[in-house]
């Protein structure tokens, strides 16, 4: 289907302003006709031989981009001199176009009932003041393209495959929205911020695996819990990624390996790089490992504003 409205005029007659090669493909129009493209014309109209209809594709009239020969009456282009008579007359083509943008219009049953009813409706809205946003530009009333972006225009309406890229495959901000029941198929992450009146049920927390060594590294980026088998004497305990704002805590599950014996100095504790200090413990008893192998304790460190001091809990000797 063409799907074309073209240009017409009534009685519009000139001649062509210079010679139209076999082949060519821009037409000078001696006038303007008084229209834009597009638009058809008919060249030595009176020419049983000659005579050719064209289409006025885009361009001026007098640098005109055409298509030629739309009959396929010539097989080879023909060559039109300079002052050859150019008519702007109803052609066949006119009334297949009408007739495609016709059959477009994909109506069933009772159109003449249908089309009463959407007058009615449309009227009885208009009239409850339902409606109340400028006209909206024909040229506007069309579905988006299959990208839907936070500038898009509200009066163009999006086809049902943009939707649903949109949902799949775009980033977006929900705002003082309300979630129902929701299933996560991945990795969430709450960005640092506040989540307040929570139920959790049935959930785990990660267990990183602290290497063993004289100065322990543990990152709470990795996780709140972790375990590790001691094989060194532990002589620094550095944590890094601890928040800065709140309380937040990190339990470690302590394991001597075969030789035991291993113990753990908490005099030499850092916060995200600060200075070293000292970790307080309740009375100042200090920590002491159980030194037994294969023996396990549980110390938790407790921080607060991610300052130098950290808190420990020790819980010695689980049998």
């Amino acid at each position: 289907m063409a799907l074309t409205e073209t240009n017409i005029v009534n009685a519009f007659e000139t001649t062509l302003a210079a010679q139209l090669a076999s082949g060519g493909t821009t037409m000078n129009l001696t006038d303007d006709p008084g229209v834009a493209a597009p638009a058809y014309f008919v060249i030595a109209p009176d020419s049983d031989s000659a005579r050719e209809v064209i289409k006025w594709d885009s361009g001026a009239y007098n640098n005109a981009s055409v298509t030629r020969d739309l009959d396929s009456k010539h097989g080879t282009d023909p060559t039109h001199a300079s002052g050859t008579t150019v008519r702007l007359a109803v052609v066949k083509q006119h009334i297949e176009d009408a007739h495609d943008r016709i059959n477009d219009i994909a109506l069933t049953g009772d159109v003449t009932g249908t089309l009463a009813s959407a007058t009615q409706d449309v009227a009885t809205t208009i009239a409850a003041g339902a409606v109340d946003f400028a006209m909206i530009n024909q040229g506007d009333l069309i579905t988006q393209s299959e990208t839907i972006t936070s500038n898009d225009s509200d009066t163009k309406i999006p086809t049902a495959a943009a939707v649903k890229n949109y949902a799949d495959a775009e980033t977006a901000t929900l705002t003082n929205k309300t979630l129902g029941a929701v299933t996560l198929s991945g990795a969430v992450t709450g960005g640092d911020q506040t989540i307040s009146a929570a139920v959790l049920k049935d959930y785990a927390e990660t267990d990183q695996d602290v290497t063993s060594a004289a100065v322990l590294a543990i990152d709470l980026a990795n996780g709140n819990t972790g375990s590790v088998t001691l094989a060194h004497s532990v002589t620094d305990i550095d944590f890094t990624n601890v928040p800065a704002a709140g309380i937040s805590t990190f339990t470690l599950i302590v394991t001597q390996d075969g030789t035991g014996s291993r113990t753990m100095a908490i005099n030499k504790t850092t916060v995200n790089g600060q200075a070293e200090t000292a970790g307080k413990t309740a009375g100042a008893a200090g920590l002491t490992l159980s030194t037994a192998a294969a023996s396990i304790d549980i110390v938790t460190f407790i921080f607060k504003d991610a300052s130098t001091t950290v808190f420990i809990v020790p819980q010695l000797a689980f049998a």
